[in-house]
C-alpha cells in the first residue's frame, strides 16, 4: 500500500539525484582543469 509509493518516489529521487551528480561532476572536470591552468601560469 503506502510502501510502494514510497519505493517509487525514492526511486525517482534517487535517479534525479545521480543526474545531478553527474551534472556537477561534468561542471566539475570542465571548470576544476582551467583553474589548474591559471593557477600554474600565475
Amino acid at each position: 500500500m503506502r510502501s510502494s509509493k514510497y519505493t517509487e518516489h525514492y526511486t525517482d529521487t534517487f535517479i534525479t539525484f545521480k543526474e545531478i551528480m553527474r551534472t556537477v561532476s561534468n561542471i566539475y572536470h570542465n571548470c576544476v582543469p582551467d583553474k589548474i591552468k591559471n593557477r600554474r601560469n600565475t
